[in-house]
């Protein structure tokens, strides 16, 4: 089983930087934006449906029928380059694969067949992550794009039965904050949360651009990296798995 951590932050807080110090990774790129890393990737320029995103096909697109590779087919084509499959996957970002959901619902139904394709679609999303990935020992990461507002704290894109039971927070076990070089790892205002005790409440990131402005830490103390953290879930799933009956 892989470790899946969900990366909640407002727009420009710094949560795609994390993703630079994962080893053996693939993002799945969906936000708008060129993919600025030398990390392998894929770039989702437009989006169609989950289903072809994730396993690819034809598409009609002003009266042509495009043939689009997804998901599954990137990594075939990552084995036969690297001779294994990536250990990490980035969803970049869950938060705008969600509005894509959205958009395309509103602009193609109306009425409750909006609400119906909205929900089949969150739960083929929900399903390829657990199923598809995680129960596959691959790890996951979710950058997912939060608004804070002033009365309600931080809110999560979304809508339906999903944003209503919590979106992804719900559906982890680990999530983190990222704000103002820093990680929150537990409070539900911040939408953050793990189970693993040796974690301290808060970290600070490394300023990689320019080391010297990165905040002095006390001794014993290290700054958050995405990878390390993977490595201690997977070291406490290993450890716990003994008393699974």
């Amino acid at each position: 089983m892989g470790a899946k951590i969900l990366v909640n932050g407002v727009a420009g807080s710094g949560k795609t930087n994390l993703i630079k110090t994962l080893t053996d990774a693939f993002v799945v790129s969906r936000d708008g934006k060129a993919f600025p890393f030398n990390i392998p990737h894929m770039v989702v320029p437009e989006f169609y449906s989950m289903d072809i995103m994730i396993n690819g096909g034809d598409v009609d697109v002003d009266g042509e029928t495009v043939s689009v590779e997804g998901f599954y087919d990137k990594m075939e084509k990552y084995n036969e380059r690297m001779g294994t499959y990536p250990k990490t996957i980035v969803l970049d970002s869950a938060s705008k694969i969600m509005q894509d959901i959205i958009d395309f619902a509103n602009l193609n139904f109306t009425n409750f067949d909006i609400h119906s394709h909205i929900n089949r679609e969150i739960a083929v999303l929900t399903k390829f992550v657990q199923e598809g990935l995680v129960a596959n020992d691959m790890n996951v990461i979710i950058i997912n794009h939060v608004m804070d507002n002033d009365k309600l704290g931080l809110i999560p894109i979304g809508q339906g039965k999903f944003k209503d039971k919590g979106s992804w927070y719900s559906e982890v076990d680990h999530a983190i904050l990222v704000e103002n070089m820093k990680v929150t790892h537990r409070g539900v205002k911040s939408q953050a949360r793990t189970t693993i005790a040796a974690l301290p409440d808060k970290q600070y990131v490394e300023n990689d651009v320019n080391p010297a402005k990165s905040k002095k830490l006390p001794d014993g103390e290290v700054y958050y990296d995405l990878q390390n953290h993977i490595d201690m879930i997977l070291e406490t799933q290993n450890s716990n798995a003994e008393w699974k009956f």
